[in-house]
């Protein structure tokens, strides 16, 4: 595995400290992956046993590893033998277990660890259990707040909950819970994405219904309001996955195309301008897609032939001088297929504007990881990914 970008806090994970690096760097240690995730300033990847490890920025013990001490190479998190999936919020993370419990691990400032307890001194540098959950399927990690799909098709969700995130019909600071809360109204759920205040479930009969912040359009159902409570996504009824970014999010449709919707201020949406939608608009050039991701400003789609396109903020202009970079932002508001990727089978994005990434898993079992284009993480030329090493033959 090899990864490139910013290094302040070693996040790249090869053992040294520097601010960034634009060519891959191997991460140190690692050669059986089977997933890998991205938070703002760390990553984690789960390994064939179902033991996990992170590295990068340690605040609020975000690494699991008991300590605090940020690390520039992978660090085992402690005591989970039996993981199945993982994901990474901002500051902290979780991990799926295969007999459907969970645990999280880091900031647990609104609660977003769901073990009954929030503030500054309540978050963890080990992982604690989410209390009263043992049948999630899935799960997801925001900002500062989770929430997990369980075997019956509903959903709990805990942590922060200003923006009525939560679901369940309250909103603002008073109202985060450090325990899950079910969102009533939904039973038939089959997939959940969390964004950095908002969320999504995708319902079974393929239609899309979201909550909490909604200044940007990003609940999809035509206004800019607020909501504590799931809104139907307006026009869409044949979605197959979900998938949700900073402000914005997007759906892919069954006949392979994606709709976006929410922030366009990067041209995230992809559909050729830079205006937000409170609406689904559909996503330019794209009819065979079988996967979406989206990270924090840019948003990609894996194809039937194992190509990659990516739109969105794709980070700063290179001047030509080394790691010397101007401060004018660049965008994409149409899909650029990422280069010299023809293998994939499976993608995500992680973190924001300055500590976004991109990676790529191929048939062979090999990964390929971009930066933020600052970082290079839309590899459209710009910086090339490759692959990343220690992965299959």
């Amino acid at each position: 595995m090899s990864c490139w970008g910013n290094n302040e806090f070693g996040q790249l994970g090869n053992g040294q400290r520097t601010n960034d690096s634009y060519v891959p760097l191997k991460v140190r240690g690692i050669t059986d992956a089977t997933a890998i995730t991205a938070g703002l300033e760390h990553s984690c990847a789960l390994h064939e046993s179902g033991s996990t490890s992170c590295w990068g920025y340690n605040s609020f013990g975000r690494l699991g590893n008991g300590t605090n001490l940020t690390s520039m190479v992978p660090m085992e998190v402690a005591g989970i033998t039996n993981a199945i999936t993982i994901t990474a919020g901002s500051r902290h993370s979780c991990a799926l277990h295969k007999d459907g419990a969970i645990s999280c691990w880091g900031s647990n400032w609104y609660g977003q660890l769901g073990k009954g307890r929030n503030g500054e001194d309540a978050g963890s540098s080990v992982p604690v259990e989410v209390a009263g959950i043992d049948d999630a399927t899935v799960i997801a990690t925001g900002d500062s707040h989770s929430c997990a799909l369980h075997e019956d098709g509903t959903i709990s969700c805990w942590g922060d909950n200003r923006y009525g995130q939560l679901g369940n019909g309250q909103s603002g600071y008073v109202n985060a819970s450090s325990l899950p809360v079910q969102i009533a109204v939904i039973t038939d759920a089959a997939a959940i994405a969390t964004g950095r205040a908002h969320s999504c479930a995708l319902h079974q009969d393929g239609t899309v219904s979201c909550w909490g912040s909604n200044t940007r359009g990003q609940l999809g159902n035509g206004s800019n309001d607020d909501s504590s409570v799931p809104k139907q996504v307006l026009d869409i009824t044949d979605t197959t996955a979900i998938t949700t970014g900073d402000s914005h999010s997007c759906a892919l449709r069954q006949d392979g195309t994606v709709s976006c919707w929410g922030s366009n201020v990067d041209g995230q949406l992809g559909e050729g301008n830079r205006i937000a939608s409170s609406v689904p608009v559909q996503v330019m050039d794209i009819t065979n897609a079988t996967a979406i991701t989206t990270g924090g400003y840019h948003s990609c789609a894996l194809h039937e032939d194992g190509t990659i396109s990516c739109w969105g903020f794709i980070g700063y202009k290179q001047t030509g001088k080394g790691d010397v970079r101007t401060e004018a932002p660049v965008q994409v508001d149409v899909p650029v297929q990422v280069s010299s990727i023809t293998g994939a089978t499976a993608i995500t994005t992680g973190g924001n504007r300055s500590f976004g990434h991109s990676c790529a898993l191929h048939e062979d079992g090999t990964i390929s990881c971009w930066g933020n284009n600052q970082y290079g993480q839309l590899g459209n030329g710009i910086w090339l990914p490759q692959p990343v090493v220690g992965f299959g033959g």
